[in-house]
């Protein structure tokens, strides 16, 4: 074979790995762009804030109070999922330490697990998975989220109960092969403490009763409801201090009351409970969260929307319920 020749064909070899290479290359960069963004280009430009949901004055804020333990209901007729699975809500009486005590009526919701869709700036992906799991006086929040080529985002948080509903004992997230993050609710008898985070080692703020985190607060919210479906009118604010990875913060709901409608698809004309996050006028990091709590899961998320201060939308709407039969 002439040398110029077997020389052309190695650099045609050598051109075509390269080419394959950065196909290679740019697809995973763009998933990873597409989910996470770049801190200076944003996909979109974030929406306006409505003014209802910015405080331009102080607050008097009604911290939480202690929680009454209630009885669950004999039993509720079952329900049938878009993907054609029944959920049955099994008898379980929740009492106790604090069952006696005067406080919020509160009411856990049963064992289950949860499937969700997860939205990104309105793009269908993977179905992520939320389990909900009850045993005695403790509780798992378990939520895994696929992502391809990322891999999971994982959020997990354990606890137990305590005078003031549900008591974080650890908070962690882990985005992919990231080491994860967590958060530690160090505890006394009366539900306050000190605050540990893995990111900040040297900030261990004071730990308030009734401090939640990101996951547990929705189902704080679907316990006191639960117990009480009365609480919350329009127009109401429910504050509560929530902690992430690295800050611990008051943060204030507004309710939107009670209403019908068919935001959760798979469960159609249904009962839901719109919580909005409030924003502070001076906070330069403006993240908007809506919760959607739907009465035929217990009160449990139907749809979860997050806006962040790039403008991302990260959303989860409800497919399907399974029950966690007791051991």
């Amino acid at each position: 074979m002439p040398l110029d020749l077997e020389v052309k064909k190695k650099s045609l070899s050598n051109r075509s790995l390269r080419v394959i290479f950065a196909a290679l290359i740019l697809s995973v960069l763009g998933h990873f762009v597409l989910f996470f963004g770049i801190p200076f280009l944003s996909p979109s430009l974030p929406s306006a804030i409505s003014d209802e949901l910015v405080i331009k004055t102080d607050l008097l804020l009604e911290l939480p109070k202690k929680i009454k333990m209630a009885r669950t209901p004999k039993k509720k007729p079952s329900m049938t999922s878009d993907l054609g699975n029944a959920t049955v809500n099994e008898p379980n009486e929740q009492s106790g330490l604090f069952d006696q005590q005067e406080g919020q009526a509160f009411r856990l919701p049963e064992s289950s697990i949860l499937y969700y869709d997860a939205y990104v700036d309105g793009q269908k992906y993977q179905t992520g998975e939320l389990q909900w799991t009850v045993e005695g006086n403790n509780y798992r929040l378990y939520v895994n989220i696929p992502y391809a080529f990322i891999g999971p985002f994982v959020f997990e948080s354990r606890g137990s109960v305590d005078a003031y509903g549900l008591a974080p004992t650890i908070y962690w997230t882990q985005r992919g092969t990231n080491a994860p993050r967590f958060s530690r609710f160090d505890r006394d008898e009366k539900g306050g403490g000190r605050m540990f985070f893995s990111e900040k080692p040297d900030f261990n703020p004071d730990l308030l009763p009734g401090t939640q985190d990101r996951f547990s607060l929705m189902f704080q919210f679907a316990s006191l409801l639960n117990g009480d479906g009365t609480i919350d009118e329009v127009g109401s604010i429910r504050a509560l201090p929530v902690v992430d990875y690295n800050t611990l913060e008051m943060w204030q709901f507004t309710s939107y009351g009670e209403t019908i409608s068919d935001d959760v698809p798979s469960l159609g004309k249904t009962t839901l409970r719109h919580y909005a996050l409030v924003q502070r006028e001076n906070d330069p990091y403006k993240r908007q969260v809506d919760i959607w709590l739907a009465k035929d899961l217990e009160w449990l998320p139907g749809r979860i929307r997050s806006q962040e201060a790039n403008g991302r939308v990260l959303e989860l709407v409800f497919k399907q319920k399974n029950p966690i039969k007791p051991s």
